[in-house]
This record gives structure tokens, sequence and C-alpha cells, in this order.
């Protein structure tokens, strides 16, 4: 679904002489790309409305994602695949903060939180094979990682001594990204033994 759109504003571009015919490919990649995340994020932003969450919205934006974006790790093979994944884990993550919105202060959730921290500062960022990083690039985004794993820390520890109870949303989504950070760490190194073997 997101393909064919995505080729149709290509298209559209190019008919309107608004991009050359020989940027077709990365015209398309982009506007799969931002068709992607603009429906992830108002899928997040709807889901948000009718929970009454938007203090978790606001943590989604701008905890989950920057570092998800620096980080790298598992990703789905399709679009369509993608959307429904980050739709099924915002739901999730909200569900949780429902259930249970005092988790920050939960002694074994912090100390698990503590330990899922540790692999972003030591792997970050994971490589896709559809998305390989230069070595510059690679030395940027692990210094990235690193600066907002620090800050989003700073962030929860700030939130947990105050009581705030968003503190919950901070440490998910930061726990969140290290988990998709270690499967596609995972997957990337099972395909390598896979290479090796063929």
């Amino acid at each position: 679904m997101f393909r064919y759109i995505a080729e149709d504003i290509a298209f559209l571009l190019i008919k309107n002489k608004i991009v050359d015919i020989e940027k077709r490919d990365e015209c398309v990649y982009g506007a799969e790309v931002l068709l992607l995340n603009l429906s992830n994020i108002l899928t997040a932003l709807i889901i948000s409305i009718f929970t009454k969450s938007m203090l978790h919205f606001v943590a989604f934006m701008l905890i989950f994602v920057p570092l998800r974006i620096f980080i790298g790790g598992f990703h789905a093979k399709k679009s369509e695949s993608c959307y429904l994944i980050t739709s099924a884990i915002y739901a999730l993550t909200v569900l949780c903060v429902k259930l249970m919105p005092d988790l920050y202060s939960n002694i074994p959730a912090i100390i698990t939180f503590a330990v899922l921290i540790v692999p972003i500062v030591l792997f970050a960022p994971v490589e896709h094979k559809n998305n390989p990083l230069k070595p510059n690039e690679h030395r940027r985004n692990r210094l990235i990682s690193i600066v907002l794993t620090a800050v989003d820390s700073l962030i929860f520890i700030a939130l947990f001594i105050l009581s705030i109870s968003t503190a919950t949303s901070v440490m998910i989504f930061m726990a969140v990204d290290s988990v998709l950070m270690l499967i596609g760490l995972l997957m990337n190194r099972i395909g390598k033994t896979k290479n090796m073997e063929e």
C-alpha cells in the first residue's frame, strides 16, 4: 500500500517536472518512508487521544523516535509490516502505562531498565543490510546514540525524583528501543553465520 502510493506520488512529481526521471527510485523510497512515518505518528496520536495518554505520546516523540533513528536494529521487510508492528508496540506500551502507571518506582523494573541501557552504549548503532552506514555515519550515530541515552536517562531520573508517572513511559520506550536493537543485532549475526556456512 505505502509503496503504491509512493509510486503514484513519484509519478506526479516527475510528470509535473518537479523531479527528474533519473531520481525516480530515490523519490519513491523517500515518499514511502515519509508516508510510513506520518502514518505511524498519526496512529500513535489517535490512540493517545482515545486513551487520554497524551504525555505518553510526547514521550514517544521525544524518547522513542529519536533514539530509534540512531541506534538502528530490527526493521521489518515491508512498510505495511513496519506500520503494524509499530502500531502494536505503541498500543501495548499504552496498555502497560495504563495498567502499571507506577512501574517507574518498581525496583525490579528499574534494574531491568538499567540493564537494557547497557547494550545501547556497547553496540549502537546496529546496521540493517538495506541501510548500511558509512564509517563517518557509524561514528556519528554512535555518538548521538550515547548522548541521547544519557539525556533520556537524566530525564527518567528527574521524573523519578519528582514522582511523575511519565517516567514509566520514558523507561518503557528506552527498553523497547534497546530490545529492537538487540533483535537486529541477533538477526545480523544469524545472517552472517548462514553466509559463512554457504
